[in-house]
Order: structure tokens, then C-alpha cells, then sequence
């Protein structure tokens, strides 16, 4: 496993099919055929990677991990749409996710702040039988 900056993903059409060619900080290539790992990498971002070397260099695994200014957030950990509620009824629900935050991943006060969103919205959707 090393760590990495991806600076682009190319995707090319090769004899048997797409890959990806994945260009990392230093101009370093690795080469991707699994279409959904390559998707899912974001320029700029610090990843955890797993590869296999030889002439094609092949990625394998990459896992988004912290940087100094905090993780990279995907689309599905955008920060959620606030909800009408009280100081007090978010100061519970960020006190909800700090008492879990030792068995989740938060790395930042930005994380920990829409995971409390995510709790009011929970908690509110259930005020209306939703949730």
C-alpha cells in the first residue's frame, strides 16, 4: 500500500476492451481496467493504493484517505440539505454523533456537523412518519 495523488484518469480503447490510464503525482502511471474503481477516483484526491507492478503497472484497490485539509468527500457524503429545527434540537443531534464518533470515521469538524444533519433529518422525518 503507498499513498497517492491522482492528477487525471484518461480512458483509453485498447484491443480487448477500455481501461484507464490513471496519472499519479511525480508522473507516475498505473493502469486500471476495473471501469468502477477508475469512475470512482477524483483528481486531486489522496488515495491509499494497492498495485501490482510490472511493464503495465495495474491499480487494484484505492481507498480516499485524509489529507491536511480534512478527506476528500464523495457525492453520497455532500452535506446534507439543513432542516428546520431548534439550537437545542442540533446541539443533541451533534452530541448523538460525537458519543459514536469513536466507532465511526469522522476525520473532521465538517464531517462530524453533517453527520449531526443527517441525524436531525432522520429524527425530523420521523416526526412525519417517515423515518
Amino acid at each position: 500500500m503507498q499513498i497517492v495523488t491522482i492528477e487525471r484518469v484518461e480512458r483509453r480503447q485498447g484491443k480487448q476492451g477500455s481501461y484507464h490510464v490513471v496519472h499519479l503525482d511525480g508522473g507516475r502511471k498505473l493502469y486500471c481496467w476495473d471501469g468502477k474503481l477508475a469512475q470512482e477516483l477524483v483528481p486531486g484526491a489522496v488515495y491509499e493504493i494497492e498495485a501490482r507492478e510490472g511493464q503495465f503497472p495495474k491499480l487494484l484497490a484505492a481507498r480516499p484517505v485524509a489529507s491536511a485539509n480534512g478527506s476528500q468527500p464523495t457525492e453520497a457524503e455532500a452535506a446534507p440539505t439543513p432542516v428546520p429545527a431548534t439550537s437545542q434540537e442540533r446541539l443533541e443531534a451533534l452530541r448523538v454523533v460525537l458519543t459514536l464518533a469513536q466507532w465511526t470515521r469522522l476525520e473532521s469538524v465538517d464531517q462530524a456537523l453533517a453527520a449531526a444533519e443527517k441525524v436531525l433529518q432522520w429524527l425530523k422525518g420521523g416526526e412525519r412518519g417517515e423515518g
